[in-house]
């Protein structure tokens, strides 16, 4: 096997598993997994994965470029709506419980949001594909 080759096969099966780790951890939910957060998005993750396995397995390398851009598209999308819908959610209970017994509750439960290691796979998983696709041919 050809690093490029163990590199795209490494890279798509740690991708498929990191649509299954925890992304981030909420209160009273607990953690959520990229599967679990938006479904749509982890199918789409889940069929560049497969296809960047089917690729790298069949030595189609340039169709690497697509699945690995389109994977971390598709990641950092979800990541930017994320942070967004976060940020909207700080605004609109500062509003709703400013002047309430709740507001330090409520601040402290939205302060404790926090991202887990499960981008980190799917990054690592997505780096690699790319990677794959970026080498040299010998």
């Amino acid at each position: 096997m050809r690093i490029k080759q163990v590199l795209a096969v490494i890279g798509s099966l740690i991708l498929l598993a990191g649509v299954f780790t925890p992304i981030v951890s909420i209160p009273i939910m607990g953690e959520m997994t990229y599967y679990q957060n938006g479904r749509t998005e982890a199918v789409i993750v889940l069929v560049f994965a497969a296809l960047s396995l089917i690729l790298g397995a069949t030595k189609i390398y340039k169709g690497l470029w697509l699945t690995g851009i389109g994977s971390l598209a598709v990641l950092l999308y979800t990541l930017i709506r994320f942070q967004t819908k976060i940020s909207e959610m700080k605004s609109d209970m500062d509003t709703t419980v400013a002047d309430t017994p709740l507001h330090g509750l409520v601040d402290m439960a939205m302060q404790t949001i926090q991202f887990q290691w499960g981008w980190g796979i799917l990054l690592v998983g997505t780096g690699l594909i790319i990677a794959a696709a970026a080498l040299k041919e010998n």
